[in-house]
This record gives C-alpha cells, sequence and structure tokens, in this order.
C-alpha cells in the first residue's frame, strides 16, 4: 500500500489540537491545585520540576488524590492477591477439569509476567491521573525480554479521538528527544535540516517530535507487514516541513486510555478532581490567610520613633532590651492589635475544606475498610462495607475493566502466544473464544450480593426441610457450589467436579452399598443363630418329656 500522506497527519493533528485546546485550562487549574507532579503543556519542559507546588499551601488533596489512587491499586488489581481469572463464557466447558486446569495455569503465568515486568507499577500511576483529570493514557509495547512493557504518558502530552462507537481509537503524544537521539533512531536523511544542522553544532539541542497511532483503513489485510497493519504508527517532527521521520503498524491499539466518566460525545472523561478544584483553591486561600494572620500576630509590623532608626532590628530580637523615657513607654508597638482575633474560625473552615476534599475523593470509604481490618467487626460487617464501596465506584469499575484492564490483558495474552509462554492447550479448546473475569476485591464486592443470596437460600431451604424433607429435591447443590466457588473467586483446582467427581461419588456407593450386603448377611446370619438355637431348645425339651415317660 502507498504511504500516508505528510499533509493528511498534519492537518489530522492541528485538528486535535484544536479540540483539546478547550480542556486545557482546566486540566492546568487541576494539576496546579491537586496534582502539581503531573501534566506537560504547551510551553512547558517535561524535564523542569522547581515551580511544580507554587501554588500548594496544604497538601491535602494531594495526599487524598494519591489515598484514592491506592485504594484502586489494592482493590482492582493488586499483586498480592489474584485479580482475574479466565474463562470460556460456556460453564460446562469450563468444568471440564483438563480446561479448568489450562485456564487456571495460564492466569497464574499472566499474573507473575505482569509482577515480573513491572506492569502494576504503571497501573499505579494509571490510577493517580485517572481520577484527578477523569482520563489516563498508558502505551503497552513488546519487551525484548520482559515481553511487555508499559510507558505512562501524563495529563497534556497526548490527544485523543473515539470511533463511531466511543471506543479511543487514536492517540497522538509528544515526545522531547534530542537531535543526537533522533539522528540515532532514524538517519541522518530522515531529519529535518534543522535537526542535521543541530545534531553537528549542539547534539543534545531538544526537539519536539510527534508520534501519532490510529486506524489504518487503506490497507491489504492479506499482509502482514508494518504498513498493513490496522494501526498505524507514524513519527513526525513538530513544525518541520512536511516530512515523515518514519511509518510503521501495530496489529492491536497499542494506549490503554481509560476514562473516569464521560458526559454526551466528550473523547475525554471527568473525575473526581474536576469537583475537587473549587475546594482546592478554596482551601489554599484559607491556609494561606491562617499562616498570615499567625505571621502578623508572632512577627508583627513595629511602629517606633525615627530615631530608633537601625536600632530596631537589634534592639528587637529576642531577648533585646528598648531603652525608652517615661513618655516614650508607648512609641514601640505594632502597628495592629491582633489581640482579639483567632485562628479558630480558619481553622474550622479550613478542616471543613478538608472533609469535603474526603468525601470527593473516596477516602472515608477506603479508610473505613482499612480500619475494619483491625477493630471487631464481623465478616458480614466488613462485607457490607466493602459493597458500599464498590456500589458507589460500580460504574467506574466497569469502565476501568472494558478501558484498560481488558485491552491489556488481550494484548498481553497474544505477546505469550508470540513467546510461546503458553502451556499446549486442550483439544476441545480449539476454536473456543476466551474470556475475562475479575475477582479482585472491588470486583468480588458486586458479585457478593449475588453469593449472598444463593447462600440464605439454601439456609432457608434448609429450614423448610426440617418440616418437609423432599423440598431438597428442588435444589442442586452442585450448581451451588460451583457458583458460589466462581463468584467467590476460588481456584479451579479446590473443586472437584467432571470425571473425578464422578469416581469418588461411584466409590463411596460401592462402599455403602459392600457396608449394606455385609449389613444384611450379618443380619441373615443372626435369623439362622437363633432359628438353630429355638431348634435345639425344642429338641431338648422333647427328650425331657419323653425321659420323665
Amino acid at each position: 500500500m502507498a504511504r500516508v500522506e505528510p499533509r493528511k497527519v498534519f492537518e489530522r493533528f492541528s485538528q486535535l489540537k484544536e479540540e483539546r485546546a478547550t480542556w486545557e485550562p482546566l486540566w492546568r487549574d487541576i494539576r496546579d491545585f491537586i496534582l502539581p507532579q503531573a501534566g506537560v503543556f504547551e510551553g512547558e519542559k517535561p524535564y523542569e520540576g522547581w515551580r511544580r507546588h507554587r501554588k500548594i499551601v496544604d497538601p491535602t488533596p494531594i495526599q487524598y488524590a494519591d489515598m484514592l489512587s491506592s485504594g484502586l491499586y489494592s482493590g482492582v488489581s493488586s499483586p498480592a492477591r489474584p485479580w482475574l481469572k479466565l474463562t470460556t463464557k460456556d460453564p460446562k466447558l469450563d468444568e471440564e477439569p483438563d480446561v479448568r486446569q489450562w485456564l487456571d495455569d495460564v492466569q497464574k503465568q499472566m499474573l507473575l509476567l505482569f509482577a515480573k515486568s513491572e506492569v502494576y507499577s504503571a497501573l499505579h500511576k494509571s490510577y493517580i491521573e485517572l481520577p484527578v483529570f477523569g482520563t489516563a493514557c498508558t502505551i503497552c509495547q513488546r519487551h525484548p525480554t520482559d515481553t511487555i512493557a508499559l510507558q505512562n504518558l501524563t495529563i497534556g502530552e497526548y490527544w485523543l479521538a473515539d470511533d463511531a462507537y466511543g471506543r479511543i481509537d487514536t492517540m497522538y503524544r509528544r515526545l522531547s528527544m534530542t537531535a543526537k537521539q533522533l539522528v540515532d533512531q532514524w538517519g541522518i536523511d530522515a531529519v529535518s535540516a534543522d535537526v542535521s544542522s543541530f545534531y553537528r553544532t549542539d547534539p543534545f539541542h531538544r526537539v519536539d517530535v510527534i508520534h501519532a497511532i490510529e486506524p489504518r483503513f487503506d490497507r491489504d489485510a492479506h499482509k502482514r507487514d508494518g504498513l498493513n497493519k490496522p494501526w498505524r504508527s507514524i513519527y513526525f517532527e513538530e513544525g518541520a516541513d512536511k516530512k515523515i521521520l518514519s511509518e510503521a503498524g501495530f496489529d492491536e491499539f497499542p494506549a490503554l486510555c481509560p476514562r473516569w466518566m464521560t458526559y454526551a460525545n466528550s473523547v475525554y472523561g471527568h473525575g473526581p478532581g474536576s469537583l475537587a478544584l473549587s475546594f482546592s483553591k478554596s482551601l489554599q486561600r484559607l491556609a494561606t490567610r491562617e499562616a498570615t494572620l499567625v505571621d502578623k500576630s508572632t512577627n508583627p509590623a513595629m511602629v517606633y520613633p525615627m530615631t530608633y532608626t537601625g536600632q530596631l532590628e537589634q534592639l528587637l530580637q529576642p531577648g533585646g532590651l528598648i531603652p525608652v523615657g517615661p513618655n516614650d513607654a508607648q512609641l514601640v508597638r505594632p502597628a495592629w492589635d491582633l489581640r482579639g482575633l483567632s485562628v479558630d474560625s480558619l481553622e474550622a473552615l479550613i478542616a471543613r475544606r478538608q472533609q469535603q476534599l474526603q468525601s470527593i475523593f473516596y477516602v472515608n470509604i477506603f479508610q473505613m475498610i482499612a480500619a475494619s481490618a483491625g477493630d471487631q467487626r464481623t465478616a458480614t460487617e466488613v462485607a457490607a462495607l466493602q459493597q458500599e464501596k464498590s456500589m458507589m465506584l460500580g460504574p467506574v469499575l466497569e469502565r476501568l475493566h472494558s478501558e484498560m484492564l481488558d485491552p491489556l490483558v488481550a494484548t498481553v495474552f497474544g505477546f505469550m502466544i508470540e513467546d510461546d509462554l503458553l502451556p499446549p492447550p486442550p483439544e476441545m479448546l480449539q476454536g473456543q473464544q476466551l474470556s475475562v473475569e475479575y475477582i479482585s476485591v472491588l470486583a468480588e464486592a458486586q458479585r457478593t450480593a449475588d453469593a449472598q443470596g444463593i447462600t440464605k437460600t439454601i439456609q432457608e431451604i434448609g429450614l423448610i426441610a426440617q418440616m418437609k424433607p423432599d423440598v431438597l429435591d428442588k435444589l442442586d447443590a452442585d450448581i451451588a457450589v460451583d457458583k458460589i466457588s466462581s463468584m467467590n473467586g476460588v481456584p479451579p483446582s479446590m473443586i472437584v467436579a467432571g470425571k473425578n467427581l464422578a469416581l469418588i461419588r461411584q466409590q463411596r456407593a460401592q462402599v455403602q452399598q459392600q457396608a449394606a450386603m455385609q449389613q444384611q448377611a450379618m443380619n441373615q446370619a443372626d435369623v439362622l443363630k437363633n432359628l438353630g438355637q429355638a431348634v435345639n431348645s425344642a429338641g431338648l425339651q422333647q427328650a425331657a418329656v419323653q425321659g420323665l415317660l
């Protein structure tokens, strides 16, 4: 196929910049007042951070945003426990022992790969920006030795677009590279004249490069080369004359772009950070005023006679002595009297703003869950708290699953196939489509109500069976056990199924049958023995009678 026309790429980039421009003032404000370490916008240098925290006086918003990200990290994809389960979506097929074992082995291998390749570190960074800015972006690519590598992008350095169904399918990002790096990667002939000149005179001069990933519609699907893959990957110098550095492709869209919540036809998401912005601004003003009040109270401006010029700074040191006459005793004094003012009212307002931010970032819920592990609450109460948290974050979890974790798992599964990291699948899985179920703390809490419903129904059937035992015939206990174990994330190897279950039951039936036969034989022997004793007793009686005669 023909290579992409540079003019179309530059026009598309201009269009994306125009569409995103209305979001940038909001993102800058959120960055400045909630997450100052994030974000790189037009005119800013990604490697300069010395002025990042200049608008932060009270760090509460930063702390609460970090607590929410930590809660998502531990509740959605914690490396400390399994959080996903592979399935065929065919319950009968899933129950086949070979299938269940293979799915379990692949799941363990995938989680091990995530831990080895630092996937969890990248996921945590996504959970930081997602709730604050409403959108996060991470690029998922192959790694030469670790199979997978995730690269987090920060707000302001990427542009997105979606398809007709609202799914993100286009991502442009800005990279800052030195002239030497450009020449090393693409060669002296591929770069612009300016970069070529910088390479000779100032090789470490930085240049902005744009990396574009978007659908490729004009391709030959029968070819598998980089120019015919479903997604094109293009690099070009920003602002340079219409010249492409390189063009290649991807089999899958490599950008993971979860959004907290979207409205109307918006490409970018809204998160708690948008709501928290005004409260954070108010908190910073109140904290500044409190500091100013304390400063003026403890180190006020002084009124003094002109004759003390040049002496007062030394005289007002702690323990200093100021010699004055009887008529000058009140001439050296604070410029204003703040004794009637108190910081209590400001502290009350600050505490109120902090509580509002705590609620916006769901900190109170996560803290309740964490505290419940160390107190005397029952398992039922803890489960209720987990369920409350999952209900409040339910829509967010669904988006996290569909927009970040689903494509991540699918991409990594493909990499594992290419690297021959999977065990041979059973024959019955040939042609079957695999799916993912999430069994993390929050995902399980969403299913807790269903599992509790099954358990409660079984308990109530047991009560009814005490009065009418044949009601137990209506309960399929095997299906109930399978459902409850699946909802609770129990490893398949712990549940006996299929031929093994049938064999166990057959052996038990044989043992019971042998025991019954032995019992029957013993009963018959007892009958014969009693009958024999009766016959012998009757003979003795007859002989005794005859002897008397």
